[in-house]
């Protein structure tokens, strides 16, 4: 099987670091050129709780890459994702499988250039990063779940989900639209945390800044229970802890028990993009479930803000503090 990763960072890094070192036949591409020259050079530094590594894979930029693929990985940041798709749509040999290891939901897009049963989401349990041009770190040995949309398990997805369990502890659910549901509402509630700089546990020490943080993850599940999402559980908590159908004290409390539990750098999944001036996928998360709620007759008003207020750091207009918290209230 030849094996493509689109996006050499942080989770493609990883992921394909870990297959190259298993001996399977492993192609880079990437837009950034001080990462493919590292690769090439001086291959790929893997550094994994389990024992780090060197691998040697095939690194190539756009415009170099030969040959078709039998399956493809994207691990590209979401805003990328179409020029992804459009560079690999000649690559694919027929029945390649296409396999998506982003945050947000991708998958129609790559149900619309492979196929339904050629289409696999995953849900990624994995803290990783980019340290230096050609490394790459987890602190994790990770966990994945695979699936397609529509629920069935198929040869193409039996046959992923054994390439990624040689070296990452995978499961194959029926329910990826309900688990990538439940990545979102965590991957948004660190864009939330983003707002000011500080862990989750102080800005609940604010009761303005933990009430709209509950109302926060109550739009989110509404939005999902609309479009019809069985939240899977997470390590962190359980999402349908924060139904809005729930009372709020009983809500507040599930909050408290995930900044009592969680590390705080986990917790602020834009800060240290925002110092690095580095964009967010802030309109492919929070904003994909203001899209999805404004479709499905949800009102999301607090998620709206939010949105409006990660674009305002972005740019400089706005400053990271808890005061922000305050200013949300008063403007959803």
């Amino acid at each position: 099987m030849r094996i493509l990763i689109v996006g050499a960072g942080a989770i493609g890094g990883i992921v394909g670091g870990r297959l190259a070192h298993a001996g399977k036949d492993v192609t880079f591409v990437d837009v950034d050129a001080e990462q493919v020259r590292a690769i090439r050079g001086g291959g790929l530094h893997v550094d994994v709780p389990d024992g780090a590594f060197h691998a040697a894979p095939a690194a190539f930029l756009p415009n170099e890459i030969p040959g078709r693929f039998d399956c493809v990985f994207i691990a590209v940041r979401v805003f990328d994702m179409a020029s992804a798709l459009e560079m690999v749509r000649p690559l694919l040999d027929p029945g390649a499988s296409l396999v998506s290891l982003q945050n947000g939901f991708t998958l129609p897009l790559l149900e619309e250039l492979a196929g339904l049963d050629h289409a696999i989401g995953t849900m990624i349990r994995m803290k990783s990063r980019r340290t230096a041009p050609g490394k790459v770190r987890t602190i994790q040995r990770g966990h994945l779940y695979v699936g397609h949309l529509h629920g069935r398990t198929t040869p193409q997805l039996l046959a992923v989900h054994g390439l990624l369990n040689e070296v990452i502890p995978t499961e194959i659910i029926d329910n990826i639209f309900g688990g990538l549901w439940s990545k979102l509402s965590y991957t948004c509630l660190g864009m939330y945390t983003s707002l000011a700089d500080a862990p989750l546990r102080a800005i609940l020490q604010d009761e303005t800044g933990g009430r709209m943080c509950v109302e926060f993850l109550g739009e989110i599940i509404a939005v999902g229970n609309a479009l019809g999402a069985r939240f899977e559980p997470l390590v962190e908590y359980d999402p349908r802890d924060f139904d809005p159908s729930h009372p709020f004290v009983q809500r507040l409390s599930a909050l408290h028990a995930i900044a009592r539990q969680t590390r705080s750098e986990d917790q602020r999944g834009g800060v240290e993009r925002f110092k690095k001036g580095i964009k967010t996928e802030i309109d492919f998360t929070v904003g994909h479930v203001v899209r999805e709620g404004k479709g499905a007759g949800v009102d999301t008003p607090i998620c709206e803000a939010v949105v409006r207020f990660i674009h305002e750091i972005e740019t400089g207009r706005r400053p990271l503090q808890t005061r922000n918290y305050a200013e949300l209230a008063a403007s959803a």
